[in-house]
């Protein structure tokens, strides 16, 4: 990837430099010809998540752009199309009470056919029954066998509304979200594996440590948490119950979920965020991943997409988050995300870079009295470790003093924090400061390997053998390393490699 470009960053603060909560910009851009881009977004009134339409054009692959504005008024959201030469926007005006929380919306539209010089109304008509949020969008329409089908939610699941003329809007069925989750903000594309098959992925609420804002912000800080998907093989009139995706991370936040010409999946997703109450972990919406999947084949990797600096203290403090993404080349798509609620950015993203496979190796045999580090790039991880405890010493799960074969793994946006002691495995758990006895061991020479999915879920294997725990590892910030620790004690380290590839757990820990 290039750098990033701001297109837009102009916020209300107050006296001491915080944001006065314009709300979320939630963006959308879409690719006219390979060079230029049309990028749109909520900015405007402060309070509650809605505001002017605002749009910028970029003639020069997206290094400069000129702002002007769509609509004026009270829009919860924008999703922009491009057809045959013509530029529309489907936008959710707000109704009812404005101030309440930018629900109900209904679906307008407005079209361009100058490149987004200039916006005209559209008057469009949509068969969805009142609800407490209205037709609410978070993707583009998808064309499929002779339709345009436009995903959307509304209170009590998520769908697609079909039209053959991008005027008239029917409704198809709503996909039925997992036992005890809510679903939003639903993404469709067509199937890499049938042209025939729609894949809808969405994000979801888990409720399954209880539904009460305590019970939820408890499940949020020690769990990984995954997308919901469903299918549909008749154009989205019916669908498949949606089942939860161990491929794909969602946290309560909007994901996206796109399709190249050469039939790749592109995903963006934040690596952590939730129904938090009060004080918001570390790394909450700070951190953005994508990873893709060609056809046949599994999911590579998650890599690193967008950690931007902290604009803020309390906020929005650091948020890269409301990724979306258009394809104007074969392979590569024009990226635009919201920062720190502040900024709007944009940058191109290749999809044929190459995913690194080994990143660390310590060759031994290494006696190890003390520490060794290095640096990793910033993408998910497996570890294998060979070695055996010479000296052991007690550990103290509140101090860490005691480590008789630690190993620690860091990417950025997460941490793995293990020690092998004599007779047992130790951890470091997401939501806890403090080691837990994870399993039992014989002692001995062994070799060890941790496999992490993409949401923090991790699972233990010994001499190949699955030891049958699980855990999730640790939400962080801490500079990507790999290291190897002791303290007090000494072990023999005979081979240690990081790598981005490994074979996924069979059933992690979700």
């Amino acid at each position: 990837m290039d750098a990033p470009v701001t297109i837009y960053g102009k916020v209300s603060r107050r006296p001491g430099g915080e944001l006065a909560h314009e709300g979320n910009r939630v963006p959308d851009v879409v690719a006219l010809d390979p060079r230029t881009f049309v990028a749109a977004w909520r900015a405007g009134v402060p309070g509650k998540d809605q505001g002017s339409i605002l749009c910028a054009r970029s003639d020069d692959a997206g290094r400069t752009w000129t702002v002007s504005t769509l609509a004026s008024g009270r829009y919860h959201y924008v999703i922009l199309l491009h057809d045959a030469g013509t530029l529309h926007a489907f936008l959710g005006r707000v109704v009812d009470d404005p101030d309440r929380d930018g629900f109900p919306v209904e679906l307008v539209a407005r079209r361009s056919r100058d490149r987004g010089a200039n916006w005209s109304d559209v008057p469009v008509s949509v068969d969805v029954p009142r609800n407490s949020r209205g037709v609410v969008l978070a993707a583009r329409p998808v064309r499929y066998q002779g339709l345009w089908l436009l995903p959307y939610w509304q209170q009590g699941g998520a769908g697609v509304l079909r039209s053959a003329d991008l005027v008239t809007w029917r409704r198809g069925g709503l996909a039925r979200p997992p036992r005890q989750m809510m679903i939003e903000e639903p993404q469709v594309v067509v199937s890499q594996d049938d042209p025939g098959t729609l894949l809808m992925m969405a994000r979801t609420l888990d409720l399954r440590g209880g539904g009460t804002p305590e019970e939820r912000d408890r499940r949020y800080r020690t769990h990984a948490a995954y997308a919901a998907t469903a299918t549909s093989t008749d154009g989205g009139t019916t669908w498949s119950p949606m089942v939860l995706d161990p491929d794909i991370p969602n946290f309560y936040v909007k994901g996206f979920l796109g399709k190249d010409s050469h039939g790749r999946y592109l995903a963006i997703y934040n690596t952590l965020g939730g129904p938090f109450q009060g004080e918001r972990p570390d790394r909450y919406r700070e951190v953005l991943h994508y990873k893709t999947k060609r056809p046949g084949q599994p999911w590579s990797p998650g890599l690193l997409f967008a950690d931007g600096g902290r604009l803020t203290r309390q906020a929005a403090r650091g948020w890269d988050v409301y990724a979306s993404a258009d394809e104007y080349e074969p392979g590569r798509f024009v990226v635009v995300w919201e920062h720190n609620q502040t900024n709007v950015k944009v940058v191109t993203l290749d999809l044929d870079t190459p995913v690194p496979g080994l990143l660390a190796s310590f060759e031994g045999p290494l006696d190890l009295r003390g520490s060794i580090s290095k640096p990793i790039p910033r993408c998910d991880f497996a570890v294998e470790f060979r070695g055996e405890v010479l000296a052991f010493a007690r550990l103290d799960p509140a101090t860490g003093q005691g480590v008789s074969m630690g190993v620690k793994v860091a990417n950025g946006a997460k941490r793995l924090m293990l020690t092998v002691q004599h007779d047992a495995v130790w951890v470091m758990a997401k939501g806890s400061a403090r080691w837990s006895r994870l399993v039992d061991h014989p002692g001995g020479t062994a070799t060890w390997q941790v496999v992490v999915d993409s949401a923090g879920a991790a699972r233990l294997f010994r001499d190949g053998a699955d030891t049958g725990a699980s855990w999730v590892i640790q939400d962080s910030g801490e500079r990507p390393q790999a290291t190897h620790w002791v303290s007090g004690a000494r072990c023999r380290l005979d081979l240690s490699r990081v790598t981005s590839r490994a074979d996924p757990p069979d059933s992690p820990q979700r």
